[in-house]
């Protein structure tokens, strides 16, 4: 089952719109997934819901929700800020502590872009999270925002400060974006010690797998699981293989 839910983020004093997927039983389990969608996607992404429903198939909930510009999201890509998208997931969490128990163990399953707030947002964080799991991390935003995202050349994006984004061009981002996404660079902040399962195609033409393998040097924390012959865009099929893949890795069994 699904339901559309509002989540109220203190932060910015606005209601986030969110997706919960769970089944109508009395049955519950002790994990819940949240979902962090990918740039110019949202809480209703194909992606999103394929795995949340094989989740649910596991006896997991899950939940999704839409960042600053994206989707139905109230605030506009103004608000498209790392420290206000980390906000969105604090507010999720609490939610989610809130609604089904604080000791509950919450995963994550983030996309590309959302990969990359969540990464900014482990930093510093000293709470337990039971799976972190990054599909096509866009490990250097900045860079891939400028390569393979903007509609429009970087120079009149820089004077107009205003561009076209995204695929086919769905939304229009302030120039201050690019100059936050600058200001966090994971290269230089990152320097967490946790357990983080990467699922990327070895083919990734939006956010290359050299990034990946930059990011994680001297990080033996992490795996990364290369799969051939895919690109940034994974087909159902593919999101299905990758979905076997981290159920097998993270040894989530179904509940008897």
């Amino acid at each position: 089952m699904e339901k559309n839910i509002n989540i109220y983020n203190k932060k910015e004093n606005y209601n986030i719109k969110a997706k919960i997927f769970y089944e109508d039983s009395s049955k519950k389990s002790d994990k819940f997934f949240i979902f962090c969608h990918g740039f110019c996607s949202g809480k209703e992404s194909n992606s999103v819901k394929l795995v949340a429903n094989m989740l649910l198939k596991f006896g997991i909930f899950s939940i999704s929700f839409d960042f600053p510009g994206h989707m139905d999201s109230v605030q506009g890509t103004d608000k498209l800020k790392v420290d206000i998208c980390v906000s969105y997931i604090n507010s999720v969490i609490e939610y989610v502590k809130k609604k089904f128990g604080s000791d509950i163990k919450i995963s994550f399953y983030a996309i590309s872009f959302g990969a990359y707030i969540l990464l900014n947002k482990l930093i510093g964080d000293i709470s337990y999270y039971d799976n972190i799991v990054l599909r096509s991390p866009a490990i250097n935003m900045a860079d891939i925002l400028v390569k393979s995202l903007l509609k429009d050349s970087f120079e009149q994006y820089k004077k107009c400060g205003k561009a076209k984004a995204g695929y086919g061009g769905k939304i229009e981002i302030p120039y201050s974006f690019y100059e936050d996404l600058v200001k966090h660079n994971l290269y230089n902040d990152y320097k967490e010690k946790r357990k983080i399962l990467i699922l990327q195609g070895e083919q990734d033409d939006t956010a290359p797998i050299e990034d990946t393998y930059r990011f994680m040097q001297n990080k033996q924390e992490i795996e990364l699981i290369e799969m051939k012959n895919v690109k940034h865009h994974m087909e159902p099929q593919e999101i299905l293989q990758s979905i076997g893949m981290m159920l097998k890795r993270l040894k989530i069994e179904k509940l008897t």
